[in-house]
């Protein structure tokens, strides 16, 4: 599904921002603090000095990358902020790797990076041309709902994104960003309703996957009732769709665009 794929690419490029931070929470405080500094130990690991640019067992071969990576209307998108999204998204990709046994795809992971940096870039520029503004109450509301959904406090939140190399400005302004790409795709296509069907399909989805992972009863693992988790599920079907509406729009800007990609 092209949708779920834009998704991807969008979340590389940061704009999902709390993809690339601490993971799902868990069941309580302590849990999702864990996962919070396990996300920061592994973002450390992966900068580890002298790795840029070279093969590891653990890493990507990024030797390749030249500097600008791509120019978007004459914004330039840097080697250095497509080797900070393109490096986590394949820390996530190798943990999923290892479960499926299936190795990541350098070249298709680094197609799509680049690929949701120039549409988050063309987004972002549309917003701007609109006039569409977001104030610092926004952002840092929606800061508090980053970290609430990891269940550690703001600061915490904000410190396990150091690990993966943004400090506390560049965090607020990937929610800048991210708020006026939302309001963006609201004034573009209106609010998204989520209808039972979709809710139920999502929902079945996500067992049927678990199950083939192990994960599900036989595993001792299971998901909780659909009601226990409905707004969870909803918030999912939501995304998807903003997703594709995303692609839509990016697609339609990117055809009037000046854009070259030198990877």
């Amino acid at each position: 599904m092209r949708s779920r794929t834009w998704r991807s690419a969008v979340a590389a490029a940061g704009l999902v921002l709390v993809v690339a931070g601490c993971g799902a929470g868990g069941d309580d405080d302590e849990g999702g603090a864990a996962q919070t500094q396990a996300a920061a130990e592994q973002s450390e690991q992966a900068a580890e000095p002298g790795q840029e640019g070279e093969q590891s067992a653990d890493g990507p071969d990024t030797s390749d990358i030249p500097d600008p990576v791509a120019e978007v209307n004459g914004t330039e998108i840097s080697r250095d902020e497509f080797l900070s999204v393109f490096e986590n998204q394949y820390q996530q990709m190798s943990m999923q790797a290892q479960m499926s046994g299936q190795p990541v795809d350098e070249a298709q992971l680094k197609e799509l990076t680049t690929d949701g940096l120039i549409g988050t870039e063309l987004l972002t520029q549309e917003a701007g041309t609109r006039g569409i503004e977001v104030s610092d109450e926004e952002i840092q509301a929606e800061l508090a709902v980053f970290a609430e959904r990891n269940q550690v406090s703001t600061d915490e939140f904000v410190e396990a994104m150091g690990g993966q190399g943004l400090d506390r400005e560049a965090v607020l302004d990937q929610i800048d960003k991210q708020l006026r790409v939302q309001k963006l795709i609201t004034d573009e296509y209106g609010e998204f309703e989520v209808t039972e069907a979709e809710v139920q399909a999502a929902y079945e989805q996500v067992a049927q996957q678990q199950a083939m992972s192990g994960g599900g009863a036989a595993g001792g693992g299971g998901l909780p009732p659909l009601e226990q988790v409905r707004g969870q599920v909803e918030e999912q079907v939501r995304a998807e769709q903003e997703a594709g509406a995303m692609e839509e729009l990016s697609q339609k800007l990117r055809a009037d665009a000046d854009v070259t990609v030198h990877i």
